[in-house]
Order: structure tokens, then sequence, then C-alpha cells
């Protein structure tokens, strides 16, 4: 006998879809609107940020292998499936500590275009956290605010991208690219200074990676966001 549904998860998850996919508050969902070859049709990006929607509000973990047409069938499907791993208790696996490795050699970006000082730490399949050092030297500081020099904020968020890769679940960063960056910036940063980075491996669908990051100085965030990778 089919699961009956709950409405106030129905609910929900339109509300979702409706932000996520940029429908429109006043749209009208269906509850049997397929997700595939219909008037929507996601694509991988759009399913990366929607699992992550859906993992956030129903705190639930949502595995790779669960990730298809199967449970995304329809709005119906998709919500029955919130509603089993909610009853479950269904929870994120760990991964255990990769040994030491340099992992400041594996990443696949020059020493003119490297935005990472040091990796402190890597957990393949899980998160990183590194340092930018920065003496205020730099020649980008040149032309960025002369005589008021500022950490450029879009170096920061590539920062956060480069050590993004090394959270890859073969703990080896792949020349990936930038496929969505969406990272807040709080506070202005002054050279000289010591950044601290921190990346957590969130979602992988196909070759796309989602992490969440921050930027720290001391114990102040300057950026958090996500940052999603197209990996080769």
């Amino acid at each position: 006998m089919a699961t009956d549904i709950d409405q106030n998860i129905l609910t929900n998850i339109k509300s979702i879809l409706r932000r996520d996919l940029k429908l429109g508050p006043a749209s009208v969902i269906p509850d049997d609107m397929p997700f595939f070859g219909g008037d929507v049709d996601l694509d991988s990006l759009d399913m990366l940020l929607l699992v992550t929607s859906l993992e956030k509000q129903f705190g639930i973990k949502v595995p790779n292998e669960a990730v298809g047409k199967e449970v995304f069938q329809n709005v119906s499907s998709l919500t029955r499936y919130v509603q089993q791993q909610q009853q479950s208790g269904t929870a994120a696996s760990t991964t255990a500590p990769a040994p030491k490795i340099d992992w400041l050699s594996l990443l696949p970006h020059g020493e003119g275009f490297r935005f990472v000082s040091a990796v402190t730490e890597v957990r393949p399949g899980q998160s990183a956290i590194g340092v930018w050092q920065l003496s205020g030297k730099e020649s980008f500081f040149a032309g960025h605010f002369p005589g008021r020099p500022i950490v450029p904020g879009v170096l920061i968020a590539e920062a956060l991208a480069q050590l993004s890769g090394l959270t890859a679940p073969e703990g080896v960063a792949s020349a990936g690219k930038l496929a969505h960056v969406d990272v807040r910036f709080e506070q202005p940063v002054a050279p000289p200074v010591q950044i601290e980075l921190k990346s957590t491996l969130t979602r992988m669908i196909g070759p796309l990676q989602l992490c969440e990051v921050t930027a720290s100085v001391g114990q102040t965030v300057v950026a958090r966001g996500t940052i999603t990778l197209h990996r080769e």
C-alpha cells in the first residue's frame, strides 16, 4: 500500500521548488509534476542545489545513489522519499582522516596563481582546512585601493575554490572548473594577514562537487557561502 503523503512536507517541498527553480511564488505545482522531460527538466546543477536545500530543510542525508529518476520521478515520489528518510533517521556516514600528505603540492595551480599558502588538514570526501598568508607586498595590491590595500574578495573566493578541490573523495585535487559561486563577504580584510580557509564537501552529483566554505581572520568570519566545482 502506498504511503500517505504528509501534506506539511509536500507544502514545504513545493516552496523549495518555487525558490530554487525560480518558478515564482504564485506558480501552481501539481503533486504529479515530473522533474524530467516536462515543463521542469532538471540538470545536474539544479539537482545539486535542490538536494542541498532538502537536506538542510528536513535534516536528512540523501545518498548519491538515491538521487535519480526513481526518487525524482515527480513531486509525490520525492515527498514520500523525504518522509521515509525522516522516519528512519538516516545519518550521514563518516570518513576516517587521511594519512599525512603534501597536499599543497597536489593543487593544480602554479605559484603565480596559487592562493593557498599551506594546507593544514584534509579529510578526503569530507573537508579541508588551509591558510593564505599575505604580506601586503603582493603585486595585486598596487592597483587595488592604492594606499589603502584590501584583499580582493574575488581572490578570497578563488582561494576557497582551490582548497575545495582537495575535498574530493579520492583526496586529489582535479583540474576542476568553477560552476557556481555563492560567497558573501562580511567585512574587508587588510594585509598583512593570515586568512584561515575551510571547505566542507556537502554533495556530489555526477561531475559537480558542492562545498560549504568559510574564510576567517582570527575568530572572525570574513566570508562564507558555497562553491560548486565541475570536476573533469
